[in-house]
């Protein structure tokens, strides 16, 4: 009998070594994440700014403005930007591409980040 308890205590014991490891591993992922997203939310401010600066600059004051990311595991992210204002809807395809181009000058500089532009 003695036996068994020892070995049921040693099992627990185990287990609850293995939960306490599992947990301090676990949150040191949670604090890389949380840098990562303070990083990019930095990086994400100033782009929104700029961008608004290069909207206005083109007449666009009153642009909705609508961005999007989606992360894949390889800590990249790939931003949608929708543009939604009365005249965009009237540009021609060229003034598209030009806006588009200026809008990309405005992009920050990480190479994990792709950017895509939805205007209309």
């Amino acid at each position: 009998m003695r036996g068994r308890t020892f070995g049921i205590l040693t099992v627990m014991l185990v287990l609850v070594i293995v939960f306490c490891i599992k947990g301090t591993v676990m949150s040191r992922g949670k604090e890389q994440d949380e840098r990562n997203n303070h990083y990019y939310a930095s990086l994400e401010r100033e782009y929104r700014e700029k961008l608004r600066d290069v909207l206005d600059s083109r007449g666009l004051q009153n642009c909705g403005v609508n961005i999007r990311w989606v992360a894949d595991g390889a800590e990249s992210r790939e931003y949608t930007v929708f543009l939604n204002h009365q005249r965009l809807s009237r540009m021609t395809q060229e003034d598209k591409t030009a806006l588009e181009d200026m809008l990309s000058g405005a992009e920050f500089a990480d190479d994990s980040c792709s950017f895509t532009y939805v205007i209309g």
